[in-house]
């Protein structure tokens, strides 16, 4: 019988696990992440996107565009309000942005913004639902219990994820001991993702998605399923076969194999890194003083994340041609060629164009980059000029 072994403390049970990702491909996205936050290319498209929320408005017309908005959202997850406002203003004195919003403006903005993530194109994913919690704020223990309620209250955040793509597929935020339970949200998740048309292929969750319910819906959708059940779950039937089969697969494996045979590993991939991410750059407390406005805040992180991630995704993955169009498009590539040859440099190690062996030094390969480097620039100059 399968039985989940007892972890002790400061012990890792299991195989460590083997970091497969190309690090200075990676390394590129996290660096790139931190370009996002000052990115306005949408600003080309400040008035045309104006025209488009005004249009058939009643009342008084937007002033200022999703888009400025969204990356405020974005901003007030590390600063306040009022921070943001002061971000805003420096952006239109160097003529970044035509105009700024005030700090009630841009509050009562974020407030409304709707809060959706990207779908998989292709129709089809996999999906890992898995809970966690937020403070209400940064109090202290003897702060809480001398100046608060005795009853710390925490924020229930619920996500769901592909774990093998690891993009968020929707989040559930509710205060503690108010909302639904993870199953019932994780059923809502799925029937949500199957009413727009996306097949999911496997679900992954912990034991607390042990639930009939749940097994039933998989079971009508043909979905997989990796759940470990209770250590004394029944075998027979009792509303869900596809429930008793999974049991009598459980007791007939030790947990080793039933967790290979499962992948149940990928969990969390899907769910656990996201959190601890999302936790790590944007903290697990929120400053809002209402229950309302605090489950929004926590939701926007995990949105913000997303944000972030699918931007330096796209980004950092830029093809060479673009890459060296930016170049040559700024002043600098005149005045400073040299460190524009070490970026490109950079650039061609990351794209693996040039392969560089371990321990391989640039001096072999210093005359084929530096021509292929000022043959491009001078194709580039040669195209603008005949434009």
């Amino acid at each position: 019988m399968a039985v989940k072994p007892k972890r002790e403390k400061g012990v890792r049970w299991g195989k460590k696990r083997e970091d497969k990702r190309v690090w200075p491909a990676y390394n590129e996205e996290l660096v790139v992440r931190g370009r996002f936050l000052l990115d306005v290319e949408w600003v080309k498209s400040w008035d045309k996107e104006l025209a488009k929320m005004n249009k058939g408005k009643r009342g008084a017309p937007f002033e200022f565009p999703e888009s400025l908005i969204k990356l405020q959202a974005v901003w007030n997850q590390l600063v306040g309000v009022r921070q943001v406002e002061g971000i805003t203003r420096d952006f239109v004195a160097t003529a970044k942005i035509p105009d700024f919003n005030d700090y009630s403006t841009i509050n009562r903005r974020i407030q409304k913004l709707d809060l959706t993530f990207e779908l998989p194109k292709h129709g089809f994913c996999s999906i890992s639902t898995d809970g966690t919690g937020m403070k209400m704020h940064n109090a202290g223990e003897y702060r809480q219990i001398k100046y608060g309620n005795k009853k710390k209250r925490w924020i229930e955040v619920v996500i769901s994820a592909n774990p093998f793509t690891k993009d968020l597929l929707n989040v559930d935020v509710n205060m503690d001991g108010e909302g639904r339970g993870e199953p019932e949200i994780a059923m809502q998740h799925l029937n949500s993702l199957w009413n727009k048309g996306i097949t999911v292929d496997k679900f992954w969750g912990d034991g607390k998605f042990d639930v009939i319910d749940l097994f039933n819906l998989l079971e009508g959708h043909g979905t997989e399923s990796a759940i470990p059940p209770r250590d004394n779950a029944s075998d027979t039937a009792n509303g869900s076969m596809r429930r008793a089969r999974e049991v009598a697969e459980y007791k007939l494996k030790t947990w080793d194999d039933w967790a290979r045979d499962k992948q149940y590993g990928k969990r969390w991939l899907g769910t656990e890194g996201i959190i601890a991410s999302v936790k790590g750059v944007f903290g697990e407390h929120t400053r809002a003083k209402t229950a309302e406005n605090a489950c929004l805040e926590a939701a926007r992180k995990f949105w913000a994340y997303e944000k972030m991630r699918k931007y330096a995704k796209v980004q950092a993955r830029k093809p060479q041609s673009l890459f060296l169009t930016e170049l040559c498009n700024t002043p600098s590539w005149i005045s400073d060629p040299y460190c524009l040859f070490i970026m490109y440099i950079k650039r061609v190690r990351l794209k693996n164009i040039i392969p560089l062996e371990a321990g391989e030094g640039l001096a072999p390969l210093f005359p084929h980059l530096l021509s292929s480097f000022f043959l491009q620039i001078i194709r580039k100059r040669r195209t603008s000029v005949r434009r």
